[in-house]
């Protein structure tokens, strides 16, 4: 635990982007919030996305967004999740 603390500290006070991988219930989304808490962007909103709830054929859309008439079904432009929290970070 005091490992995975250090290196919450360590990721927080830089400005990349944090890949966080486990076991369902494994405390992920609270070690993502430890992060953001103790980050620069803390001000911002912090975006979560669970992956293994989104279908395969939805992931590219749902975190990149998409155009209109990119697929069937895509009546309008979306943005997606990796725009959504750029624009919330970007922008106060």
């Amino acid at each position: 635990m005091a490992e995975i603390l250090n290196h919450v500290q360590v990721v927080s006070q830089s400005d990349t982007a944090v890949l966080i991988l486990g076991e369902s219930g494994t405390g992920k989304e609270l070690v993502a919030q430890a992060i953001h808490h103790l980050s620069n962007r803390r001000d911002k909103a912090l975006v979560v996305v669970n992956c293994g709830a989104l279908p395969a054929n939805l992931i590219e859309s749902e975190l990149f967004g998409h155009e209109k008439g990119s697929f069937t079904g895509a009546f309008n432009k979306r943005i997606g999740k990796f725009g959504t929290s750029r624009r919330r970070y970007d922008h106060p």
